[in-house]
Formats: structure tokens, C-alpha cells, sequence
């Protein structure tokens, strides 16, 4: 999107929205840590959190349509990938920060769910499927690295890239 004047607003370039979707999506999540350290790892708040990506970009679209900008689908992805790419950039940098220096007991949370999970999961009940998905709490360490957190966020970039796909398919506007 492009810092354009109209009719006295300017639209805000799609770095703005991942910026905030980012912001966003990191309060959600501190504020679920907040009521229950649990909740942070649920599986639930966790793929909710993909609400506020999507509204970001059901708002550029919008925000185009009103303005009878074209949008075509290249533009469409462009932006969309850039907001998913900031979101997935700022989630992941919290979550490190999270780990490491706002609350580093969460280490012990993750392990401990992780553990609960095995136990409760009537698909992973047999003895060498528990020994595969066994994780001592040193390798969790080693996996909440800055390294290994980096290359996690690396790893979703091809799936925001399918998501900002498929968004800027279904919202171009040519």
C-alpha cells in the first residue's frame, strides 16, 4: 500500500498493520499468560491468535476498496505476506524474550504439559511412540534458543506464504 492522501486520511502502509498485528497477537498471548502460564501453550489461543492476522487483512482490503485503489493480486500478496511477515517476526522475538527473560520458569510449563500430553494422548500411548516423542527437559532448553527460535520462524514463512496466497486470491480486486 502506498502512503497516499485522500480525502484528508492517509492509508497506512502495510508495514503498520504487521507491526501492530504483531504488538497485537504479543498482548494476547501475555494476556492469556497472565490469567494462566498453561494457556500460553494451548493449541487453541495459539491458532485464535491467526484471527488478528486475517482481520489485518480483511482492513487493507477494505481500505483499498474504499479508496477505489486497484488491487491487484500481486499487490494483494505483497502485502499480505509483509503483514504476516512482521506478525510471525514480533511473535516470535516475544516468545523468545518471554522465555528467556520475562518468566524463564515457562521452560518448566512447556515441559510439564508436554509430559501431561504424553500421558493423556491415547495415540501416543504405545511405549515406542512415547520414547519418540519424549523430550528431556534439557533438549527443550536447547530448543529455546535464539538460534533454533529464529529457525522456527524461518520454517513458517513458507505457510504465511500460502496464507497471504490464498488471502490475496480470494480479496484481489482488479
Amino acid at each position: 500500500m502506498d502512503f497516499k492522501k485522500s480525502s484528508g486520511t492517509f492509508l497506512l502502509h502495510p508495514a503498520s498493520y504487521g507491526l501492530f498485528t504483531g504488538i497485537l497477537t504479543c498482548v494476547y498471548f501475555f494476556v492469556f499468560y497472565t490469567i494462566n502460564k498453561k494457556l500460553f501453550f494451548n493449541p487453541l489461543v495459539f491458532w485464535s491468535s491467526f484471527l488478528f492476522l486475517f482481520i489485518s487483512f480483511g482492513i487493507v482490503f477494505i481500505l483499498y476498496r474504499q479508496k477505489s485503489i486497484p488491487f491487484p493480486f500481486k499487490i494483494a500478496l505483497r502485502n499480505f505476506f509483509l503483514i504476516f511477515f512482521l506478525n510471525s517476526a514480533l511473535y516470535h522475538f516475544f516468545y523468545f524474550v518471554m522465555m528467556h527473560y520475562i518468566d524463564n520458569q515457562m521452560i518448566d510449563v512447556q515441559y510439564n504439559l508436554i509430559n501431561e500430553g504424553l500421558k493423556t494422548n491415547k495415540i501416543l500411548l504405545a511405549e515406542e511412540q512415547q520414547t519418540a516423542w519424549n523430550i528431556s527437559k534439557e533438549e527443550l532448553e536447547k530448543n529455546i534458543k535464539a538460534g533454533t527460535i529464529g529457525f522456527s520462524f524461518i520454517q513458517g514463512l513458507p505457510a504465511g506464504f500460502l496464507i497471504s496466497l490464498l488471502a490475496a486470491f480470494l480479496l484481489k480486486k482488479e
